[in-house]
């Protein structure tokens, strides 16, 4: 399995060179140990804010993600929470969250991630002022894997998820959320590690990246036509604007819904080489998909 998932080890080198930010870093004691919080400088209790919790791949871990990506700066800027935690290790020493049969629990352990992530994002709520219509997951590879299981088990507490790298589910009927969930989907054409046309290995098979992103236009109600909202210039060693991307909206009537969007980045294997330009991107797209109120979809549904 190892030369299937590439570490991040080693590549902060390739995140955005200013360092400075205005964030303060706490720790929540979760029944796993320590986990990063990464909270405003200008932090008001009275003021609740979004919380994004990010999730790393196989074989990395909080810090390494948290240098590839580059969120803390935007934290004070953007007004947002920012969890970074750590999945288990395996008998080898190599953390892994258990996403799918595919991702990444490949001892077969069990450990419920699904479970202790609800519980870590339900202790942040109870220590800090959290937006419940704003909670969101973002994660690289099986951190992409372990947010779109969180989405389908959890959809009534998350507004929306971005998985870079990852997959859905092969099976969609069996992982049906209970309500929409905001979801993009983010892939390298040239990714020979989690493929952009989906794949299988030993463990498990996998659906493609657009594949993924049709089951949740699917859940979500949204016309089955997609429409190329835009393109943009992401990653820094691809000439040009190197990302398409594609967009499921909801349909007339089911206009209290969620979408489900895809970057196509062109050229790009699995870990990208990201510009300036990705980071904000992302996350305002994250933080702009709220959760739909409960109030408001049973005003729809009664009209």
């Amino acid at each position: 399995m190892n030369y299937i998932f590439t570490t991040l080890v080693g590549i902060a080198v390739f995140a955005n060179s200013t360092t400075a930010f205005c964030a303060t870093r706490v720790t929540i004691a979760s029944n796993r140990g320590e986990v990063a919080l990464h909270i405003p400088d200008a932090y008001d209790k009275n003021k609740p804010l979004p919380l994004l919790v990010a999730l790393h791949g196989y074989t990395s871990n909080s810090d390494v993600i948290e240098r590839y990506w580059g969120f803390t700066k935007f934290v004070d800027e953007k007004q947002f929470l920012l969890c970074i935690p750590n999945g288990t290790k395996n008998s080898q020493g190599k953390q892994f969250w258990n996403a799918t049969e595919a991702c990444c629990d490949l001892e077969k352990v069990g450990v419920d991630d699904s479970g202790y992530l609800l519980s870590l994002v339900e202790q942040i709520e109870s220590q800090y002022s959290v937006d419940p219509q704003s909670i969101h997951f973002y994660g690289h590879s099986n951190g992409g894997f372990m947010s779109f299981r969180m989405a389908c088990e959890h959809a009534n507490k998350i507004a929306s998820i971005a998985s870079l790298a990852g997959s859905m589910f092969i099976e969609a009927s069996e992982h049906t959320p209970s309500e929409p969930v905001n979801v993009l989907q983010i892939h390298g054409t040239e990714d020979k590690t989690i493929k952009f046309d989906g794949g299988c290995w030993d463990y498990g098979c996998y659906p493609s990246a657009r594949k993924s992103v049709e089951m949740w236009a699917k859940f979500n109600k949204c016309n089955m036509v997609p429409i190329q909202s835009g393109t943009a210039d992401f990653v820094r060693n691809v000439v040009d604007d190197d990302t398409t991307e594609l967009r499921y909206e909801p349909t007339g009537a089911e206009t209290n819904t969620a979408i489900a969007e895809l970057w196509t980045i062109h050229g790009a294997g699995h870990i990208p080489i990201f510009n300036a330009t990705f980071g904000p991107r992302v996350i305002d797209w994250l933080l702009s998909h709220r959760k739909v109120e409960q109030s408001k979809k049973e005003v729809t549904t009664n009209q």
